[in-house]
C-alpha cells in the first residue's frame, strides 16, 4: 500500500528511478479514483465531474514523474514519455499536408450534419474518418511501445539514472 502511495511522496521528482511495483500501483490508484468519481457523478452530477477534473489535475505531476522514473528504471530517457503524443503529432501534421483542404471541407460538412445525421450524409462523411484511422494505427503502435517498456524489469545495479531501487549491486556474469 505504501508504494502505492509513494509517486505522492515524490511529487514533482523527475530524477532517480521507480519499480514497476510503484508505477503499476499508481496507475491502479488511478483507476480506482476514476471509478469512484465515475459512480459520485452518475449519483451528484456535475459537482463529481468538476472534483474529477480538479484531482485529474493534481496528480498530474506525480504521474508524469513517476512515468519518467520509470523510464530511468530501464535506462531510458524520461522524453520516451512524450513518444505516442510526438507519434501522434507527425502522423496528424503528415496527414493534414497530404488532404488538408479535403479534411477540412469533409469537417465542415460533419459540423453541419446535426444530431440526427442520414446514411447519405454519413456515407459522403466516411471516407475521410476511414482515411484518417492509419493516424490512430501509429498513436495505438507508440503507445505499445511504451507500454512494454512498463512491463519491463529495471536495469539490475545502479545506471546512469541512480542506484537500483530494488538494491541490487552491480551484477558481474563473469
Amino acid at each position: 500500500m505504501e508504494q502505492m502511495f509513494l509517486p505522492l511522496k515524490r511529487y514533482a521528482q523527475f530524477t532517480g528511478r521507480s519499480r514497476r511495483t510503484e508505477y503499476w500501483l499508481w496507475f491502479l490508484f488511478q483507476v480506482m479514483a476514476s471509478l469512484v468519481f465515475s459512480i459520485l457523478a452518475m449519483m451528484i452530477g456535475d459537482i463529481a465531474v468538476t472534483l474529477n477534473r480538479l484531482f485529474s489535475l493534481a496528480i498530474l505531476l506525480p504521474t508524469l514523474a513517476v512515468a519518467v522514473r520509470r523510464f530511468h528504471d530501464i535506462n531510458r530517457t524520461g522524453w520516451w514519455v512524450l513518444f505516442p503524443m510526438a507519434v501522434f503529432l507527425v502522423a496528424m501534421i503528415v496527414y493534414l499536408s497530404m488532404n488538408g483542404a479535403n479534411f477540412m471541407s469533409q469537417m465542415t460538412l460533419l459540423g453541419s450534419l446535426g444530431p440526427k445525421p442520414t446514411p447519405q450524409q454519413i456515407t459522403a462523411v466516411l471516407p475521410v474518418i476511414l482515411s484518417m484511422m492509419w493516424i490512430l494505427l501509429a498513436y495505438l503502435a507508440a503507445a505499445i511501445v511504451t507500454l512494454v517498456f512498463n512491463v519491463m524489469d529495471g536495469t539490475p545495479g545502479p545506471n546512469r539514472f541512480g542506484p537500483d531501487p530494488k538494491g541490487r549491486g552491480n551484477v558481474n556474469v563473469f
